[in-house]
């Protein structure tokens, strides 16, 4: 009795050149997204809502009412010890509370900032009267850092791009290996 000769099934094919695209196209994102969370996470730490010149007369801003706001004070030319802030909604002196722990930020041609004091807006519509060394010193007023979105923003800032490049990492490699090991296409017959 004789067997029928053993037949090798058909090779297959291998995968479009898309596929490296598609890899590629994911760690390209990977890094953009790293960038762009990275800068957004930042970003609500380094913006003011307004600035006033620190010469003892009150100045009337608005600022956002999203969430408690910090004085920003440039460590060389003003002094802390002598602000207010008034909602002028209400006439109401508004309790300034010193902050926990140490805020510094420089935005590289004004000098180092310092978060002295923490405040609720209320309204939003305020009159800033602080005193300074000089007669250029400015006040900044900014969005108090939250510890949570900060601390969420830094983590999806990492675990986002790497997420994203793995996969594109992952594919790129896949594709390489089925495309070595594999037949190559064939042009479809006119």
């Amino acid at each position: 009795m004789t067997q029928p000769p053993f037949a090798l099934p058909p090779k297959k094919r291998r995968p479009s050149g898309w596929w490296f695209a598609l890899g590629g196209t994911l760690i390209v994102a990977a890094v953009a997204a790293g960038i762009g969370l990275f800068a957004w996470t930042l970003a609500g730490f380094l913006q003011t809502d307004a600035t006033v010149r620190a010469d003892g007369q009150p100045h009337r801003v608005s600022v956002g009412t999203d969430g408690d706001r910090i004085l920003w004070f440039d460590e060389t030319s003003t002094m802390p010890d002598d602000c207010s802030v008034v909602d002028t909604s209400t006439g109401a002196e508004l309790p300034l509370a010193p902050v926990t722990g140490e805020y510094r930020r420089s935005n590289g041609t004004m000098g180092d900032w310092v978060g002295v004091y923490r405040f609720d807006p209320r309204s939003g519509e305020l009159e800033v009267t602080c005193t300074g060394r000089y007669d250029q010193a400015t006040v900044e007023i900014g969005k108090a850092p939250q510890l949570a979105s900060f601390v969420g923003g830094i983590a999806a800032a990492i675990l986002i791009p790497l997420l994203l490049g793995g996969t594109g990492f992952v594919v790129i490699i896949v594709t390489g290996i089925l495309f070595a090991t594999r037949a190559p296409r064939q042009e479809p017959a006119r």
